[in-house]
């Protein structure tokens, strides 16, 4: 009896293994991505700002959204699907503004120090 009850104890008392910590924000594809990163995204249009800038929605993007900025002027309009291919940006409207030709700030007000992604290629699915 000794035993039985001396074997119970010694379990017990062992270390249990913490539990690994989950996170509590589930981070967007663009907040893991480092800046200077290619990606390709998939994505429904959710509003076009100017006449090559063009926010995306998914659940995979930080906040929902992303701002995409292309040199060619955006032909579609929401909710159409696109795929965009090019490279994660910091975003700064000053930096950005004449490159892309970006029409007043006041669009980008929300985007200011986050992340955009600077397209090579769009793609517009019928």
């Amino acid at each position: 009896m000794a035993l039985l009850v001396t074997g119970c104890a010694s379990r017990a008392s062992e270390p249990q293994p913490t539990p690994e910590p989950t996170p509590t924000v589930r981070l967007g594809t663009v907040a893991r991505a480092e800046v200077g990163v290619r990606l390709t995204v998939t994505a429904t249009v959710d509003h076009v700002v100017a006449g090559a800038a063009f926010v995306v929605r998914d659940v995979d993007l930080t906040n929902g959204t992303l701002l995409v900025l292309s040199t060619d002027p955006a032909v579609m309009e929401p909710p159409q699907l696109v795929t965009v291919s090019g490279t994660v940006v910091d975003f700064s409207y000053r930096d950005l503004s004449d490159r892309y030709d970006l029409g007043p700030s006041g669009p980008y007000r929300d985007f200011e120090g986050g992340r955009a992604l600077a397209a090579d290629e769009v793609t517009v699915w019928k």
